[in-house]
């Protein structure tokens, strides 16, 4: 008997053992996954704790007694309201990291794309589009050709012109008298065509006519004002008459371009007069008698200087000076731009003189010269 106990002990051991070896073993490869089986531990708490013996409105000391005893034996926990929670917002931070992670790989794997710009229609070249023929810039000048048959009045209403424009700009002597093949100038612009004469700036054409010196640049694409030409022609826009200057002097020769300042009987001319020289014309007129000037310039002396009596002086530029002597009233004032035939003085019989009459000299480089061969018939 003794015997016997004495290998049944060691059996029993070592049967405990065995047992006690295969409970790890099956608890590791549960947790662990291992072994080739996924077991799934299902419990219905609910059973087990009736099997058990406890009610389901178990206390609460009781319950976590049994989740303890539970936890200790390796059974799964029911989570509670508060356990619930914490493992929602565990949750809810690893979802975003997660989807963060997806994102990145998916940022990695795909190209980039790059970011939509938005772009002003107004920086978009565009093609021109054709503009109507009416609103094409035209020339200021245009050129026609006399056909045969045609008059001044068709070519005029032809381009919603006047005749008259067009023999002011084309200096026409007689309307009736135009050719087959002249080439007639048409200003596209309301105006007059003016040439411009030896000794002339645009300044003084500007003046002239009342035209602003900008707005005849403009129309004639001048850039550079100081640069007109004598014979140059340029459009004077809004005028209606040409006003010619004459010139005075072309190439360093006097011309005969003056106005007679009065009209009326020579009663002495140029030249030596009673052992002396006589550096002028006299002219016998009425005192009072309008005394105009016999080309545009500046007046330089007006008043009175010993024999000459009352004294009108004009510079005409390019060394050109005209005297009007003996008169009785003076109209112009030193410094006043005059144009020709304006009235500067009254004529009368001051200073030396022997009678009514106006005492002219046309002096060029301050040397008196026969007024009779410069003054126009």
């Amino acid at each position: 008997m003794n015997g016997r106990r004495r290998y049944l002990r060691p059996l029993t051991l070592f049967i405990l053992m065995g047992l006690f070896s295969l409970s790890l073993v099956g608890q590791l490869d549960s947790r662990l996954n291992i072994g080739g089986f996924d077991w799934e531990t299902t419990i219905d708490y609910e059973a087990h704790y009736q099997s058990r013996g406890f009610a389901g409105n178990q206390t609460d000391d009781s319950l976590a007694a049994d989740q303890a005893e539970d936890a200790a034996s390796g059974l799964e926990q029911p989570m509670t309201s508060a356990t619930e929670e914490s493992a929602q917002a565990e949750s809810q931070e690893a979802e975003p990291a997660f989807a963060n992670t997806q994102e990145a790989e998916k940022a990695d794997q795909e190209p980039a794309v790059k970011a939509a710009v938005k772009v002003d229609l107004n920086d978009i070249p565009q093609a021109p589009i054709p503009k109507p023929e009416q609103d094409r810039e035209k020339p200021t000048i245009l050129i026609h050709t006399v056909r045969a048959g045609e008059t001044l009045w068709d070519i005029a209403k032809s381009y919603g012109i006047t005749v008259n424009e067009i023999v002011a700009t084309n200096n026409i002597k007689n309307q009736n008298r135009i050719q087959v093949g002249q080439a007639l100038k048409i200003l596209t612009v309301k105006g007059v065509l003016h040439k411009v004469a030896p000794g002339e700036n645009l300044w003084e054409i500007a003046e002239r006519y009342g035209v602003s010196l900008a707005e005849i640049a403009d129309v004639n694409k001048i850039t550079n004002p100081s640069l007109v030409q004598a014979g140059q022609e340029i459009v004077i826009p809004g005028a209606t008459q040409l006003l010619i200057k004459d010139a005075l002097v072309v190439n360093g020769q006097l011309q005969r371009a003056f106005d007679w300042p009065v009209r009326g009987r020579i009663s002495s001319n140029f030249g030596m007069r009673w052992g002396r020289m006589h550096n002028g014309l006299d002219v016998a007129v009425v005192t009072g008698t309008p005394v105009r000037a016999a080309a545009d310039g500046r007046v330089t002396f007006s008043g009175s200087m010993g024999d000459y009596g009352l004294l009108v002086i004009i510079d005409h530029g390019n060394s050109v000076e005209t005297r009007y002597a003996h008169n009785s009233r003076l109209v112009a004032s030193v410094g006043q731009q005059v144009k020709r035939g304006d009235i500067i003085a009254y004529s009368g019989n001051t200073g030396n003189s022997t009678g009514p009459h106006l005492h002219f000299e046309i002096r060029y480089r301050n040397t008196p010269v026969d007024p009779v061969k410069y003054l126009k018939n």
